[in-house]
């Protein structure tokens, strides 16, 4: 029973250890240029980004997707606020923004804990007519002070 404990420990001990050395995930799905435009694989997507700042315990988020003027009917930003948890990433709030327009924007603010990492996930849904297109980008991940 003692070794098995011994054993049981060190296997966690291990598994925290791993979890600090693995690099930060970040969406490849949605990888924005300098001037934020979306790449060409994307039919009706024309500009999307997302992204997160965190200043003293407050995270403020900025998420933009805008679509072909005249021919997109409505664009959707769903937005996730996550903390890091080891190597796990737990939702801390989501928000929702439905446009009828060729674009939106969604910016929202939430506290933040201390110490912990946070990253914002936003996935983009654009409609032209019957036919939509989806994409996600994450932010980078940030430290609160």
């Amino acid at each position: 029973m003692r070794i098995m404990k011994r054993t049981l420990a060190v296997l966690m001990l291990f598994l925290i250890l791993c979890s600090m050395c693995l690099p930060d995930a970040k969406a490849t799905d949605l990888e924005s240029t300098a001037n934020d435009e979306v790449p060409i694989k994307y039919q009706y997507i024309h500009q999307a980004y997302c992204n997160l700042e965190i200043i003293g315990g407050s995270a403020s988020i900025n998420s933009f997707v805008k679509g072909s003027a005249g021919s997109t009917t409505k664009c959707e930003i769903e937005l996730k606020l996550q903390r890091r948890v080891l190597f796990w990433w737990v939702t801390v709030e989501t928000w929702t923004k439905t446009a009828m327009d060729y674009q939106a924007s969604l910016n929202v603010t939430h506290s933040v804990e201390s110490g912990k990492t946070y990253r914002a996930v936003a996935e983009f849904t654009v409609w032209n007519g019957s036919s939509s297109e989806s994409a996600t980008a994450t932010s980078a991940t940030k430290e609160a002070p």
